[in-house]
């Protein structure tokens, strides 16, 4: 084709009306392809339609991981091969193959690009609004406003005409997206001009010696010392080994099994307790907090040293020295921890109320704990106790109220009443282990395991006094969550959690007010079941921060992907693909 470089990147950010204008006068499409009569009336029609889907899905990206989690470099080469397949096939059929036309551009021509499966599902759901029999249909509309809709005459000429017509200023509507995808467009967008303008801030001298910077950084190295333990003390079991070790004659050359058929041999057997699904979980999860606070100290150490003068700054001290100057995680620590667009100051909060709850967890199970002592008692008692003004302090009712038991083959499971995904490395582990207790006690086959999702009422007004007492008693979102109904037989309660581009209303998911992009949850029961209805739901991704996108770890798990969840809707599902409709962890404030 003649025009710009078929391999030339689109690039995305000018518009709707640029990226379609740009289209048509590219060299994409040849005029005696555009003009052939042999490919149907419904030709042009379907080739405007197309562009005007390459510009939608080139424009959504400034939406940043509401619109892709991943952002593509879309191709004027995907646009003309898209060209080429379709006028070959309106020339061999009499009508339109939908099918055929949906399967080829939506998986083979751009979705050969796309490589997140979410993506590959929004992907396809945008398509089918472009690539439908009402969307050829004279006077379509794309949008409520007459703005975008199929125009009358679809010559060259006339065609850019009407582009040239159509306004600059693009409707989150035109991309399937609610109006508060502009809010969260323009306050991305500030967020990076702010950055930037920080980078020129200048320091001052101290009297103490210190510039202003350093004092700054040092009183940050305080506050986290005080803030934040050494180190997470496990419970009994974490130097348990789960596995049952054989010994045998060390230095034989003779396998051991050997030895031990001929009666050469005694076998010697070290008895180790079995750890249950969710002590192992404690165990995976201690290991890696304290892996994360042993390089927060080891940092803050050799950087104290550095600003008193008794140790040469390295690169790596250089870098986190910045890092907190400019409240952002530093490199070194980011490795060790989970994904997080927080500031640098409330992520150290996070931290401290993830620890909060890791412990709160373990203490259920260590003897002589507080928790422990008041393990075996329901929230329901404790309310009772304390709406007869028994001595019960309010905060140990609280405390408590995030705990409960549960009997499993003769032996007790101490776990929280409700988890909070945040504070945990690896929620897919929990989540896992849930299955296997289920699996165990059923004796049900764990890869015919599923999750059955079921979100509970919005808090009573009851209990939003109680958390705001909660709250004002100083008590962390770790040991806290809104007293509910006590806990479900099988499975476990989740809560923690927010909808982002949409809102829960008791019994489905609606629409999100205006200028409340983020919404929180209530608790939801994730119950294992073989059999799961999902009619009428929407599977609804959940991932543990807003960027969504993430990168693949050693278990070969997304580091930011988590699992999905169906949620209840009167809308179709492809409604809430193309609103980008997702379950977050966290926000970012």
């Amino acid at each position: 084709s003649s025009g710009i470089n078929a391999e030339w990147p689109l690039r995305p950010g000018r518009g709707v009306k640029a990226n379609l204008h740009q289209a048509f006068i590219s060299g994409v499409i040849s005029p005696a392809q555009y003009n052939d009569e042999d490919a149907g009336p419904d030709f042009r029609k379907l080739v405007y339609n197309l562009c005007l889907f390459n510009s939608v899905i080139l424009e959504r990206k400034k939406y940043g991981s509401l619109g892709w989690n991943i952002l593509y470099e879309f191709t004027n080469s995907d646009l003309e091969a898209c060209i080429q397949v379709l006028h070959q096939l309106m020339s061999e059929y009499v009508t339109v193959p939908w099918e055929a036309l949906l399967q080829l551009a939506g998986t083979v021509m751009y979705g050969g690009r796309v490589t997140d499966k979410w993506d590959q599902r929004a992907l396809s759901a945008i398509l089918k609004r472009f690539f439908n029999e009402a969307a050829i249909q004279p006077g379509h509309r794309f949008t409520m406003t007459e703005s975008y809709q199929l125009p009358s005459d679809l010559s060259i000429e006339e065609t850019l005409s009407f582009i040239a017509s159509l306004p600059n200023y693009d409707n989150p509507e035109l991309f399937g997206m609610h109006q508060n995808a502009d809010k969260t467009y323009n306050e991305h967008t500030s967020r990076e001009l702010v950055n930037f303008l920080s980078l020129f801030q200048p320091s001052y001298q101290l009297d103490s010696g210190y510039s202003n910077n350093d004092g700054i950084v040092m009183e940050f190295l305080i506050h986290v010392h005080k803030t934040l333990p050494s180190k997470i003390t496990g419970p009994p079991f974490m130097d348990y080994n789960p596995d049952v070790i054989h010994g045998a004659l060390q230095g034989s050359e003779r396998p051991p099994s050997v030895l031990i058929e001929k009666g050469y041999l005694q076998p010697k057997v070290t008895e180790v307790k079995q750890c249950t699904p969710m002590e192992n979980v404690i165990r995976h999860e201690v290991r890696h907090f304290n892996k994360l606070l042993d390089e927060i100290q080891q940092g803050m150490k050799t950087l104290a040293l550095c600003l008193q003068g008794d140790e040469a700054m390295s690169a790596t001290i250089d870098q986190m020295y910045q890092s907190i100057l400019d409240n952002k995680l530093p490199r070194p620590w980011k490795e060790y921890s989970t994904t997080g667009n927080k500031p640098l100051a409330h992520w150290i909060e996070t931290l401290a109320n993830r620890i909060t709850f890791m412990q709160y967890w373990i203490d259920l199970n260590i003897e002589g704990t507080v928790s422990h002592q008041l393990f075996s008692l329901q929230y329901s008692e404790l309310v009772q106790e304390r709406d007869e003004k028994e001595p019960v302090p309010f905060t140990d009712v609280l405390k408590m109220s995030s705990a409960y038991q549960k009997t499993i083959k003769g032996q007790v499971e101490r776990i929280p009443r409700s988890f909070w995904l945040t504070g945990l490395f690896f929620p897919q582990g929990l989540l896992t282990a849930v299955l296997q207790t289920h699996s165990r006690i059923h004796g049900t086959p764990i890869d015919s395991l599923t999750f059955k999702h079921s979100v509970y009422s919005l808090p009573k007004q009851k209990e939003e006094e109680d958390k705001t007492r909660a709250q004002n008693a100083g008590l962390t979102p770790a040991m806290w969550t809104y007293p509910g109904p006590d806990v479900p037989e099988s499975g476990i309660l989740i809560h923690g959690l927010y909808l982002d581009g949409g809102r829960w209303d008791g019994a489905n998911v609606v629409e999100a007010l205006p200028g409340k992009q983020i919404t929180a949850l209530p608790e939801i029961h994730f119950q294992p079941t073989q059999v799961v209805d999902e009619r009428g739901e929407y599977e609804c991704p959940m991932y543990r921060t807003s960027d969504r996108c993430g990168s693949l770890d050693q278990t070969g798990h997304s580091d930011n992907f988590i699992t999905s969840i169906h949620l209840a809707t009167e809308h179709t599902a492809e409604h809430w693909v193309t609103r980008g409709l997702a379950i977050i962890c966290q926000t970012d404030d």
